[in-house]
Protein backbone atom coordinates (compact mmCIF):
# COMPACT_ATOMS: atom_id res chain seq x y z
CA UNK A 1 0.00 0.00 0.00
CA UNK A 2 1.20 3.43 -0.88
CA UNK A 3 1.91 5.65 1.67
CA UNK A 4 1.85 9.93 1.43
CA UNK A 5 3.93 11.64 3.54
CA UNK A 6 3.29 15.32 4.91
CA UNK A 7 6.88 16.90 5.43
CA UNK A 8 6.68 19.92 7.70
CA UNK A 9 10.16 20.80 6.64
CA UNK A 10 11.98 23.45 8.81
CA UNK A 11 15.56 24.35 7.92
CA UNK A 12 17.38 26.72 10.42
CA UNK A 13 21.02 28.01 9.85
CA UNK A 14 23.14 27.04 13.19
CA UNK A 15 24.61 30.47 14.82
CA UNK A 16 28.02 31.79 14.82
CA UNK A 17 29.99 33.24 17.37
CA UNK A 18 32.62 33.79 15.18
CA UNK A 19 34.08 37.21 14.99
CA UNK A 20 34.29 37.47 11.42
CA UNK A 21 30.49 37.07 11.12
CA UNK A 22 28.75 40.28 11.16
CA UNK A 23 25.65 38.91 11.72
CA UNK A 24 23.61 36.16 13.56
CA UNK A 25 21.52 33.32 11.48
CA UNK A 26 17.97 32.67 11.94
CA UNK A 27 15.66 29.71 11.50
CA UNK A 28 14.17 29.10 8.28
CA UNK A 29 11.34 27.34 7.64
CA UNK A 30 9.45 25.69 4.79
CA UNK A 31 6.07 24.61 4.00
CA UNK A 32 4.41 20.98 4.15
CA UNK A 33 5.22 18.73 1.63
CA UNK A 34 2.37 16.13 0.62
CA UNK A 35 1.62 13.67 -2.30
CA UNK A 36 -2.27 13.08 -4.15
CA UNK A 37 -3.89 15.61 -1.77
CA UNK A 38 -3.62 19.69 -2.54
CA UNK A 39 -3.53 22.46 -0.71
CA UNK A 40 -5.70 24.91 -1.41
CA UNK A 41 -4.49 28.17 0.60
CA UNK A 42 -2.62 28.66 3.20
CA UNK A 43 -1.77 31.42 5.30
CA UNK A 44 1.10 32.81 7.26
CA UNK A 45 0.63 35.42 10.07
CA UNK A 46 3.47 36.27 11.60
CA UNK A 47 4.05 38.53 14.65
CA UNK A 48 7.27 40.54 15.53
CA UNK A 49 7.81 40.20 19.10
CA UNK A 50 10.94 41.77 21.43
CA UNK A 51 12.35 39.19 23.93
CA UNK A 52 14.07 40.55 27.17
CA UNK A 53 17.59 40.71 25.44
CA UNK A 54 16.25 43.39 23.00
CA UNK A 55 16.58 41.07 20.35
CA UNK A 56 13.25 40.54 18.26
CA UNK A 57 11.65 37.05 16.69
CA UNK A 58 9.20 35.92 15.22
CA UNK A 59 5.99 34.39 16.25
CA UNK A 60 4.16 32.16 13.35
CA UNK A 61 0.94 31.06 12.92
CA UNK A 62 0.08 29.06 9.63
CA UNK A 63 -2.90 27.61 8.67
CA UNK A 64 -2.72 24.69 5.83
CA UNK A 65 -6.33 24.44 4.23
CA UNK A 66 -6.06 20.93 2.36
CA UNK A 67 -8.09 18.90 0.31
CA UNK A 68 -7.74 15.36 0.68
CA UNK A 69 -9.66 12.86 -1.92
CA UNK A 70 -10.24 10.04 0.59
CA UNK A 71 -9.98 9.69 4.49
CA UNK A 72 -6.91 8.90 5.60
CA UNK A 73 -4.53 8.69 8.97
CA UNK A 74 -0.89 10.09 7.44
CA UNK A 75 2.29 10.88 9.04
CA UNK A 76 3.72 14.14 9.42
CA UNK A 77 7.07 14.77 10.34
CA UNK A 78 8.12 18.55 11.80
CA UNK A 79 11.66 18.78 11.91
CA UNK A 80 12.55 21.55 14.43
CA UNK A 81 16.19 22.98 14.19
CA UNK A 82 17.08 25.99 16.67
CA UNK A 83 13.13 26.87 17.34
CA UNK A 84 11.44 27.07 20.33
CA UNK A 85 11.11 24.42 22.26
CA UNK A 86 6.75 24.61 22.30
CA UNK A 87 5.21 23.93 18.72
CA UNK A 88 1.75 23.80 19.14
CA UNK A 89 0.63 21.59 15.75
CA UNK A 90 -3.55 21.33 15.08
CA UNK A 91 -5.62 18.74 12.89
CA UNK A 92 -8.87 19.86 11.93
CA UNK A 93 -8.53 21.49 15.51
CA UNK A 94 -7.53 18.48 17.53
CA UNK A 95 -4.10 18.66 18.90
CA UNK A 96 -1.97 16.62 17.07
CA UNK A 97 -0.06 13.78 19.78
CA UNK A 98 3.90 13.66 19.26
CA UNK A 99 5.06 9.97 18.27
CA UNK A 100 8.67 9.17 19.64
CA UNK A 101 11.42 7.81 16.46
CA UNK A 102 12.52 4.56 17.39
CA UNK A 103 14.82 4.89 14.83
CA UNK A 104 16.82 1.64 16.86
CA UNK A 105 13.75 -1.03 16.09
CA UNK A 106 12.06 0.79 13.41
CA UNK A 107 13.14 2.07 9.74
CA UNK A 108 11.39 5.05 8.16
CA UNK A 109 11.08 5.67 4.37
CA UNK A 110 11.57 9.36 4.85
CA UNK A 111 14.76 9.04 6.66
CA UNK A 112 18.08 7.63 5.62
CA UNK A 113 21.05 6.55 8.12
CA UNK A 114 24.42 6.03 7.58
CA UNK A 115 26.93 5.51 10.10
CA UNK A 116 27.26 8.82 11.70
CA UNK A 117 24.46 10.76 9.66
CA UNK A 118 20.99 11.33 9.63
CA UNK A 119 19.06 12.72 6.42
CA UNK A 120 15.94 13.46 5.70
CA UNK A 121 14.32 13.34 1.71
CA UNK A 122 11.15 13.85 1.22
CA UNK A 123 11.15 12.93 -2.96
CA UNK A 124 13.57 10.04 -2.60
CA UNK A 125 16.30 12.26 -4.24
CA UNK A 126 17.36 15.65 -2.55
CA UNK A 127 18.68 14.59 0.99
CA UNK A 128 19.06 17.04 3.89
CA UNK A 129 21.40 16.08 7.15
CA UNK A 130 19.51 16.49 10.35
CA UNK A 131 19.78 15.71 13.82
CA UNK A 132 17.27 13.06 14.82
CA UNK A 133 16.82 15.13 18.04
CA UNK A 134 15.48 17.62 16.35
CA UNK A 135 12.39 15.06 15.03
CA UNK A 136 9.07 15.46 15.87
CA UNK A 137 6.82 12.82 14.20
CA UNK A 138 3.17 12.77 14.28
CA UNK A 139 -0.35 11.69 12.47
CA UNK A 140 -3.00 13.29 11.04
CA UNK A 141 -6.71 12.57 10.61
CA UNK A 142 -7.60 13.90 7.60
CA UNK A 143 -11.60 13.54 6.49
CA UNK A 144 -12.30 13.12 2.85
CA UNK A 145 -12.46 16.88 1.68
CA UNK A 146 -11.63 19.54 3.25
CA UNK A 147 -9.03 19.93 6.33
CA UNK A 148 -7.09 22.44 8.39
CA UNK A 149 -3.56 22.02 9.64
CA UNK A 150 -2.34 24.79 11.96
CA UNK A 151 1.29 25.41 13.23
CA UNK A 152 1.93 27.89 15.36
CA UNK A 153 6.18 28.21 16.58
CA UNK A 154 8.45 30.58 17.46
CA UNK A 155 11.92 31.19 15.25
CA UNK A 156 14.58 33.22 15.23
CA UNK A 157 15.39 35.97 12.87
CA UNK A 158 18.58 36.82 10.97
CA UNK A 159 20.36 39.89 12.64
CA UNK A 160 23.57 41.80 12.01
CA UNK A 161 25.72 41.95 14.81
CA UNK A 162 27.83 44.96 13.14
CA UNK A 163 26.78 48.34 12.44
CA UNK A 164 23.97 51.31 14.53
CA UNK A 165 20.90 50.15 13.17
CA UNK A 166 20.09 46.24 13.59
CA UNK A 167 18.09 44.66 10.70
CA UNK A 168 15.99 41.38 11.14
CA UNK A 169 15.46 39.13 7.86
CA UNK A 170 13.68 35.99 8.17
CA UNK A 171 13.05 33.73 5.53
CA UNK A 172 10.46 31.29 4.69
CA UNK A 173 11.31 28.40 1.90
CA UNK A 174 8.48 27.57 -0.96
CA UNK A 175 10.46 25.08 -2.63
CA UNK A 176 8.29 21.62 -1.26
CA UNK A 177 5.13 23.32 -2.56
CA UNK A 178 6.25 22.00 -6.10
CA UNK A 179 5.22 18.48 -4.71
CA UNK A 180 1.96 18.62 -3.95
CA UNK A 181 -0.57 17.59 -6.47
CA UNK A 182 -1.40 21.03 -6.32
CA UNK A 183 -0.61 24.27 -4.10
CA UNK A 184 -3.04 27.92 -4.22
CA UNK A 185 -2.19 30.91 -2.97
CA UNK A 186 -0.60 32.33 0.25
CA UNK A 187 -1.65 35.15 2.21
CA UNK A 188 1.33 36.50 4.39
CA UNK A 189 0.45 39.08 7.21
CA UNK A 190 3.45 40.40 9.08
CA UNK A 191 2.44 42.69 11.92
CA UNK A 192 5.06 44.78 13.16
CA UNK A 193 5.68 46.05 17.22
CA UNK A 194 6.08 49.42 18.13
CA UNK A 195 9.99 48.81 17.09
CA UNK A 196 10.50 47.79 14.42
CA UNK A 197 9.56 49.18 11.14
CA UNK A 198 9.60 47.44 7.10
CA UNK A 199 12.44 47.72 5.26
CA UNK A 200 12.00 45.46 2.58
CA UNK A 201 10.93 41.80 0.92
CA UNK A 202 10.50 39.72 -2.24
CA UNK A 203 6.85 39.69 -2.67
CA UNK A 204 5.82 42.71 -4.01
CA UNK A 205 4.22 45.80 -3.28
CA UNK A 206 2.79 45.29 0.19
CA UNK A 207 -1.06 46.46 1.13
CA UNK A 208 -0.24 48.22 4.22
CA UNK A 209 -2.22 49.35 7.45
CA UNK A 210 -0.62 51.13 9.94
CA UNK A 211 1.71 48.59 11.23
CA UNK A 212 0.24 45.66 9.61
CA UNK A 213 1.38 44.27 5.97
CA UNK A 214 -0.13 42.24 3.59
CA UNK A 215 0.77 39.99 0.06
CA UNK A 216 -0.87 37.59 -1.77
CA UNK A 217 1.53 35.36 -3.76
CA UNK A 218 1.82 32.23 -5.24
CA UNK A 219 4.92 29.60 -4.37
CA UNK A 220 4.94 28.52 -8.23
CA UNK A 221 6.87 31.46 -9.60
CA UNK A 222 9.66 31.75 -5.76
CA UNK A 223 11.46 29.99 -4.10
CA UNK A 224 11.66 31.67 -0.90
CA UNK A 225 9.91 34.28 1.06
CA UNK A 226 12.56 36.60 2.30
CA UNK A 227 10.87 39.73 4.90
CA UNK A 228 13.33 42.16 6.45
CA UNK A 229 12.63 44.64 9.08
CA UNK A 230 14.70 47.22 10.80
CA UNK A 231 14.75 49.02 14.87
CA UNK A 232 12.39 51.87 15.13
CA UNK A 233 14.90 55.04 15.48
CA UNK A 234 14.22 58.53 15.55
CA UNK A 235 14.18 61.20 13.09
CA UNK A 236 18.03 62.80 14.28
CA UNK A 237 19.72 59.06 14.62
CA UNK A 238 18.14 58.83 10.97
CA UNK A 239 20.10 61.79 9.94
CA UNK A 240 23.20 60.74 11.92
CA UNK A 241 23.37 56.96 10.88
CA UNK A 242 22.70 58.27 6.73
CA UNK A 243 25.79 61.14 6.87
CA UNK A 244 27.78 58.52 9.38
CA UNK A 245 31.05 59.44 11.30
CA UNK A 246 32.95 59.65 7.67
CA UNK A 247 30.33 62.47 6.55
CA UNK A 248 30.56 63.59 10.32
CA UNK A 249 34.07 64.27 10.41
CA UNK A 250 34.20 65.02 6.40
CA UNK A 251 31.77 68.03 7.10
CA UNK A 252 34.03 69.05 10.42
CA UNK A 253 37.46 68.96 8.25
CA UNK A 254 35.67 71.43 5.94
CA UNK A 255 34.81 73.23 8.46
CA UNK A 256 38.08 73.40 10.17
CA UNK A 257 40.03 74.13 6.47
CA UNK A 258 37.74 77.75 6.44
CA UNK A 259 38.63 78.65 10.28
CA UNK A 260 42.27 77.50 9.10
CA UNK A 261 42.52 79.58 5.77
CA UNK A 262 41.11 82.76 7.90
CA UNK A 263 43.41 82.40 10.39
CA UNK A 264 46.58 81.81 7.68
CA UNK A 265 44.82 85.50 5.89
CA UNK A 266 44.62 87.25 9.48
CA UNK A 267 47.78 86.12 10.66
CA UNK A 268 49.91 84.26 7.83
CA UNK A 269 52.93 83.13 10.13
CA UNK A 270 54.44 79.73 9.40
CA UNK A 271 53.58 78.92 12.83
CA UNK A 272 49.75 79.29 12.22
CA UNK A 273 50.32 77.27 9.48
CA UNK A 274 52.44 74.73 11.11
CA UNK A 275 50.11 74.18 13.76
CA UNK A 276 47.28 73.52 11.92
CA UNK A 277 48.49 71.19 9.56
CA UNK A 278 49.00 69.44 12.62
CA UNK A 279 45.82 69.61 14.55
CA UNK A 280 43.44 70.01 11.60
CA UNK A 281 44.11 65.68 10.72
CA UNK A 282 44.41 64.91 14.22
CA UNK A 283 41.12 66.70 15.44
CA UNK A 284 39.35 65.06 11.90
CA UNK A 285 40.37 61.69 13.19
CA UNK A 286 39.32 62.43 16.83
CA UNK A 287 35.87 63.76 15.69
CA UNK A 288 35.89 60.48 13.24
CA UNK A 289 36.26 58.28 16.30
CA UNK A 290 34.14 60.20 18.72
CA UNK A 291 30.93 60.58 16.14
CA UNK A 292 30.54 56.74 16.61
CA UNK A 293 29.75 57.64 20.30
CA UNK A 294 27.67 60.10 19.24
CA UNK A 295 25.36 58.39 16.90
CA UNK A 296 24.91 55.65 20.03
CA UNK A 297 24.09 57.96 22.45
CA UNK A 298 21.19 59.38 19.72
CA UNK A 299 20.19 55.54 19.10
CA UNK A 300 19.79 55.27 23.33
CA UNK A 301 22.96 52.45 22.63
CA UNK A 302 26.13 51.81 24.75
CA UNK A 303 28.08 50.78 22.23
CA UNK A 304 27.60 48.86 18.69
CA UNK A 305 30.10 47.05 16.78
CA UNK A 306 31.57 48.23 13.53
CA UNK A 307 35.06 46.28 13.91
CA UNK A 308 38.64 47.88 13.50
CA UNK A 309 37.58 51.30 12.80
CA UNK A 310 40.53 52.55 14.70
CA UNK A 311 42.74 51.11 11.89
CA UNK A 312 41.44 54.16 9.85
CA UNK A 313 44.43 56.43 12.19
CA UNK A 314 47.26 54.83 9.89
CA UNK A 315 46.07 57.27 6.81
CA UNK A 316 46.92 59.80 9.48
CA UNK A 317 50.29 60.05 7.69
CA UNK A 318 48.37 60.55 4.26
CA UNK A 319 45.93 62.96 5.56
CA UNK A 320 48.72 64.83 6.74
CA UNK A 321 50.95 65.37 3.55
CA UNK A 322 47.66 66.17 1.41
CA UNK A 323 46.64 68.77 3.69
CA UNK A 324 49.89 69.93 4.38
CA UNK A 325 50.79 70.92 0.51
CA UNK A 326 47.56 71.88 0.21
CA UNK A 327 47.95 74.73 2.77
CA UNK A 328 51.24 75.23 2.01
CA UNK A 329 50.58 76.27 -1.60
CA UNK A 330 47.60 78.61 -0.36
CA UNK A 331 50.25 79.64 2.48
CA UNK A 332 52.62 80.47 -0.53
CA UNK A 333 50.06 82.18 -2.41
CA UNK A 334 48.43 84.85 0.26
CA UNK A 335 52.36 85.47 1.04
CA UNK A 336 53.41 86.38 -2.14
CA UNK A 337 49.96 88.72 -2.97
CA UNK A 338 50.57 90.26 0.53
CA UNK A 339 54.00 90.94 -0.72
CA UNK A 340 52.95 92.71 -4.14
CA UNK A 341 50.37 94.33 -2.43
CA UNK A 342 53.09 96.05 -0.17
CA UNK A 343 54.82 97.04 -3.41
Amino acid sequence: MKKIFFLLLLFPLLMFSNMAKPWMEGSQHSVLFGGDASVKKESILIHIVKDSLNHHYANYSIKYHIYSPQKQTLPLLFVAIDLSEKQDIKVNNRVATIQPLDFEKKTYPFIKKNANETFITFDGKQEFYINQNDLIYFSADLEKGDNIIEVQYDGKMEYNTMGFVTNYKLEYSLSPSKYWKSFGPIDVTLILNNQTEFKESNLGKEKESGNILKWTITPQNRDNIEITVFEKISFISKVLVAIGPFGISAIALVAMFFVHLKLIKKNPKILVLILGIILVPILFYAIFLLSYSLIDFSLGKSSTKHGYVFLYVVTYPLLLLFYGIIMWLIHKRIKAKQLTENT
